[in-house]
């Protein structure tokens, strides 16, 4: 009977530490991909940043870069797309005067959004940013 309860015993302890394993790994992933997403995070930040120095330096269209962080690279591509506040409020792409408005061209935005993706173009996306950077204001 002794032999009989060392087994069970044996079994549920196994049984445990096996639960016990199967947390670790999963908690080892859970805060490998909450780095990746951070370091995403923070490499959008510089760029938008970059572009809050100065109106005039966002480049209009799809723009590309890599960059390596701790040994693993990140892909940010962006999207800006220059629009015009008219002055009935709408957003128009390319002047208030094509919808029949003033022949005033309106305040121009700049839109822009910014993906961040593991490795390459083609890879998973960590993060997607948007802002929207006004004329008047630099």
């Amino acid at each position: 009977m002794g032999l009989v309860e060392l087994l069970v015993a044996m079994v549920v302890m196994s049984i445990g530490i096996f639960a016990l394993v199967a947390g670790f790994s999963s908690g080892f992933g859970s805060i490998n991909r909450a780095s990746k997403t951070s370091i995403a995070g923070t490499l959008a930040d510089q760029q938008m940043e970059a572009y809050r120095n100065s109106y005039a330096s966002i480049p209009v269209g799809a723009t590309s870069t890599t960059k390596t962080v701790s040994g693993q690279t990140y892909w940010i591509g962006g999207v800006v797309a220059l629009n015009f506040v008219c002055g009935d409020g709408s957003l128009q792409p390319t002047s208030c005067a094509a919808n029949g408005g003033t022949a005033s061209p309106g305040r121009r935005l700049k839109l822009v959004n910014l993906t961040v993706k593991d490795g390459s173009s083609t890879a998973k996306v960590l993060l997607a940013q948007s802002s929207t950077f006004d004329q008047s204001n630099g």
